[in-house]
């Protein structure tokens, strides 16, 4: 399928939810990647839904690996692992981001961390 086929088909579709990946996260810009073309799907996919769930490792919180990025929509859930620290997280709370901390089982934890 063309890249602008598939952009055509999302375009005319709609989400309940969508989960997402990304190469870097920020709560400033929002979902960083590698690849344009991935950064233009992933935003194209998070305004056509109406519930965004991002699922990173917190290594990847904050980071700022290359220079293309998705904004994310104003609200939407950050999904991480219990090595994310309070200060890595805080940045998406003050923004109102919903924030999910698992423990290695997929348990949320996160009204359990001190």
């Amino acid at each position: 399928m063309p890249p602008d086929e598939g952009t055509a088909r999302l375009e005319r579709r709609t989400f309940d939810r969508v989960f997402l990946g990304a190469d870097g996260v920020t709560a400033e810009d929002g979902i960083c990647e590698a690849d344009i073309r991935q950064t233009r799907l992933k935003e194209l996919m998070t305004r056509r839904s109406d519930r965004v769930y991002l699922l990173v490792h917190a290594a990847k919180i904050g980071r700022r690996p290359f220079h293309a990025w998705a904004p994310m929509p104003p609200k939407w859930t950050l999904v991480t692992d219990d090595s994310a620290t309070d200060a890595d997280l805080d940045p998406f709370r003050a923004k109102g981001i919903d924030v999910v901390v698992t423990d290695e089982n997929g348990d949320d934890i996160s009204g359990r961390r001190s």
